[in-house]
């Protein structure tokens, strides 16, 4: 294992903490922050602001100035090594003459990567891997999509400590706490998309748009994607708002014939339709509706499901990746209250899908439960795997 100062952890801390300003403004690219030191000072920082904008590195060079000559340079990711929008990296350290770089994760976009190689053979001193697990985690969604082509996926859900979602009535505003519905417009400030399945349209009437609280304006709002099978939702709901920013689309089921009428009046207003296939149990493919969002370039997306979509999702077909579950302390009871996951259920405890779990804490007076089910991308092994790939020593 890699030995690495105090220091050089710090600063590397010092870039996460300039990264994570990109948090919702940078998609499709990764987060990236970077430092310039040298001795003790700090002589530059800075952090990607959003697409076409300059890298982090090169805005940390250009707050250092000449003074960068002979420093060293602390980033979060590999420095990019081609064309794009900006200029390589590697060439603007090249040219202001760093001695050593210090990065965190390797870049696993192939026209990008590179950087290290060509900066060790022009002399420059490299190593990769500080702070690895924090780096890996903090571009989860962009490191999801570039190796697999499908978004990572984050459910939230809430439920009274009894595991009911909704009163027998159907009332559930609020379950949750004000902190909690906080927490969740800070997720969605931060995925390419929201999905919600046609009850939850109809009973809430959500705008599912993100308004974090206390923060800047936002540049974008995420795609608001609801699951209707048979199209039956009027197109009055907030969803199909395009005042709200974002582009609306809805899935319907291939297999039931939709209605091309309704498909074309909601494509005449601006939303776009996808036909998808039904899992045997007659549900809308939830993996397929991910594979074709990941083919439209989305690296995230956020479910808000009810126990419909929550059962496709976590048993039928398993997709979640991290799961955040609020449990307010309060009990609704009742045989006919709905509970968090739906659907047929399990027949053998043997069967069940474990999950593991990775924090708890408190949102307000709710339990906030943090879990990764298994098989969800960003795991130990998801971990190694990626910095094995890219023969960068732990």
């Amino acid at each position: 294992m890699t030995d690495w100062t105090k220091a050089q952890m710090e600063y590397m801390k010092s870039a996460l903490r300039q990264a994570r300003r990109g948090w919702g403004l940078v998609s499709p690219n990764p987060m990236v922050g970077a430092l310039v030191v040298k001795g003790k000072k700090v002589l530059g920082q800075g952090w990607h602001t959003g697409p076409g904008q300059p890298h982090a590195e090169v805005v940390a060079l250009s707050e250092a100035g000449s003074k960068a000559k002979g420093a060293d340079l602390y980033v979060n990711l590999e420095p990019c090594n081609h064309y794009g929008h900006t200029g390589p990296c590697s060439e603007a350290i090249l040219r202001a003459g760093i001695d050593r770089v210090f990065y965190g994760a390797p870049d696993p976009n192939g026209p990008a990567s590179g950087g290290a190689k060509a900066l060790a053979e022009a002399g420059v001193e490299v190593r990769g891997g500080l702070l690895a697990w924090e780096c890996f985690d903090l571009n989860i969604f962009f490191f999801k999509w570039i190796l697999t082509k499908t978004p990572f996926v984050i459910m939230k859900t809430a439920a009274s400590l009894d595991g009911k979602t909704a009163t027998s009535t159907g009332q559930s505003q609020w379950i949750s706490s004000k902190a909690a519905r906080n927490f969740g417009h800070h997720i969605r400030a931060g995925v390419d998309a929201i999905i919600i399945g046609r009850n939850t349209a109809e009973k809430d009437d959500p705008e599912l748009s993100a308004r974090p609280w206390g923060r800047r304006k936002m540049h974008r709002q995420p795609w608001r994607v609801v699951l209707d099978p048979a199209l039956k939702l009027p197109p009055k709901r907030k969803i199909f708002d395009q005042a709200l920013g974002g582009p609306t689309v809805v899935v319907c089921a291939r297999a039931k014939g939709a209605d091309e009428a309704k498909i074309s009046k909601l494509k005449s207003l601006g939303h776009q339709v996808l036909e998808a296939p039904l899992t045997p149990t007659g549900l809308l493919s939830i993996r397929w509706v991910l594979e074709e969002l990941g083919r439209q370039g989305l690296q995230s997306v956020l479910l808000e499901p009810g126990a419909t979509l929550a059962a496709s999702a976590l048993i039928e077909e398993p997709v979640v990746d991290l799961a955040h579950i609020f449990l307010a302390p309060e009990f609704i009871g009742g045989v006919k209250a709905p509970g968090l996951v739906g659907g047929l259920g399990l027949a053998e405890l043997d069967q069940a899908r474990p999950a593991e779990v990775l924090k708890l804490g408190r949102k307000g007076a709710d339990l906030h439960i943090t879990v990764r089910p298994q098989g969800g991308f960003g795991g130990q092994a998801d971990f190694e795997s990626f910095y094995q790939t890219a023969s960068v020593t732990l």
